[in-house]
């Protein structure tokens, strides 16, 4: 303490200020992946499915209901949530969070609309919209990657490797959430457990070339992968690989070679709990690293 009151004060002198991006974060990643999946995969099979008129409404219903749990905890996460409007008002064009709370709001009012026109069935406005719609849901899908890629001194965040899994996580995501679908044709659960197998087979491989070469790169991207392999995070992240990816790749791969697609549900469930599980360890990670 100084008795002088005009003296200067340290107020912050650590090294690590704690976890910034938490379990919110998480959601608001996961349920992005669940809503943009299901746009891109659902806007994709309808066009000759035989169950049109489902997909027509349950597409944007579903896409409507998971991006508004991405919206609710895009703004529980703000320090100063109740000013959330200032993006709209004084927008910045360079930062990746403003360009996200514009392309999420658009997303959002889009598939607003497409539900009521599938509810009163004004199929050709609704079809018109659907292109519009689908380049808004890939660029939801992928500005994440952007906004992880902006942060300095965050190893294992790497915008050109995350756009990739964004996408992928998206058709995981996508794909699960229509193999729990009763109403889905089942000509057509054979197509969304291939999308399912290959998309869990393409991210497990991202992840395991990022923790062995990782360590190539600093001795800080070692200290993560140590964490996430060995230290704190390994339950968190072993878990989320093989829950995410490993038990669904082998129960499609062995629905799909038995003819036995009522294993596919079980695959489903297994990839949207390991994806969270996978996310969440990913985003905890490189916010232990020491900034100073």
């Amino acid at each position: 303490m100084h008795d002088d009151p005009g003296a200067a004060r340290v107020t912050l002198d650590v090294l690590h200020t704690g976890i910034i991006w938490g379990w919110y974060v998480t959601m608001n990643f996961w349920a992005k992946s669940v809503s943009t999946g299901v746009f891109l995969l659902g806007a994709f099979f309808m066009k000759k499915s035989p169950a049109k008129a489902f997909y027509r409404l349950a597409v944007p219903a579903i896409a409507f209901v998971f991006i508004n749990i991405t919206l609710l905890f895009t703004v529980l996460d703000l320090h100063q949530m109740t000013r959330f409007w200032h993006m709209f008002v004084w927008p910045h064009t360079t930062s990746a969070i403003n360009l996200g709370a514009w392309t999420l709001t658009a997303y959002n009012g889009l598939t607003l609309l497409l539900v009521y026109l599938a509810w009163k069935r004004k199929d050709a406005l609704y079809d018109r919209l659907i292109a519009p719609t689908w380049i808004v849901a890939f660029l939801a899908t992928i500005y994440t990657a952007g906004l992880l890629g902006q942060a300095n001194a965050r190893e294992l965040w790497h915008a050109p490797t995350e756009v990739a899994q964004m996408i992928l996580a998206a058709t995981l995501a996508g794909s699960a959430v229509f193999l729990l679908l009763n109403q889905v044709p089942e000509k057509e659960r054979s197509g969304f457990a291939w999308v399912l197998g290959l998309s869990a087979l393409g991210a497990l491989t991202i992840y395991l070339s990022e923790v062995v070469f990782a360590p190539q790169k600093s001795e800080e991207a070692g200290f993560l992968v140590e964490l996430l392999l060995t230290g704190s995070l390994r339950t968190l992240f072993l878990s989320g690989l093989g829950f995410g990816f490993v038990v669904p790749v082998l129960i499609i791969f062995f629905g799909i070679k038995r003819e036995a697609p009522v294993v596919f549900p079980i695959a489903a469930l297994s990839s949207l709990v390991g994806l969270w599980l996978v996310k969440h360890a990913w985003l905890i990670a490189p916010q232990l690293i020491p900034l100073s």
